[in-house]
């Protein structure tokens, strides 16, 4: 009788102790099930998304489909006489003489056969020359206001020592699939040079300003 009472209190034993195989430790802690809950709910941050690269956008003549840059400039103190010479000056003084351009003086019209150097710009202090840019600049001048239009945009490379230089018209760097980071980035150089030069020229345009002795 004895052994048996032993017999039974070891049974119930063994059913209550946690440590045995048949005892469910995940039905008993509550604690531990949250916890890992917890860790399977939690979301990775998503990687940033990198946007596409954005090319340069250019004014595009509808007709020619030519990389065009142009303007109609009102002054309506200036006579067409005044703003055909001024044009006139700018030209040779720009580009070196008159050579570089023909006059229409009874269309009031000039066509300038016009050049900039290029160059790369690794910082706003430095600087590497790439060659020029060639284009045709026409200007129409009428009583008080003018137009001009540079186009055949060309950038000519620097003349290696055997064979002649590259010859791109800016229309290809525009549109070409290869490199297209390093055309993008020929025709932001030369933009930023077109753009100074338009400046340049619009300002020579400028009626002086006289200062009348006697108003004083």
């Amino acid at each position: 009788m004895l052994l048996c009472s032993i017999f039974s209190f070891c049974a119930m034993a063994q059913v209550q102790d946690p440590a045995s195989p048949g005892f469910d430790i995940g039905a008993t802690d509550s604690t531990s099930n949250q916890g890992a809950e917890g860790v399977e709910s939690e979301q990775q941050p998503a990687a940033p998304i990198a946007k596409p690269y954005e090319r340069i956008k250019l004014s595009v003549d509808s007709v020619t489909n030519l990389i065009t840059y142009t303007g109609v400039i009102e002054q309506e103190e200036s006579p067409s006489d005044s703003l055909y010479s001024r044009a006139k000056k700018w030209a040779e003084k720009q580009f070196g003489g008159k050579p570089s351009y023909q006059s229409d003086k009874r269309n009031q019209k000039l066509v300038i056969n016009g050049y900039l150097d290029a160059y790369s710009y690794s910082n706003k202090y430095t600087k590497k020359s790439i060659g020029r840019y060639n284009f045709k600049m026409t200007v129409w001048i009428k009583e008080g206001r003018y137009r001009y239009s540079i186009t055949n945009l060309v950038h000519e490379g620097i003349k290696g020592n055997a064979g002649e230089a590259t010859r791109n018209y800016f229309e290809y760097y525009y549109t070409t699939t290869i490199n297209i980071k390093g055309s993008d980035q020929t025709l932001r150089y030369a933009d930023k040079e077109l753009n100074k030069m338009i400046n340049g020229f619009v300002k020579a345009m400028k009626d002086p300003v006289f200062v009348d002795e006697e108003d004083w």
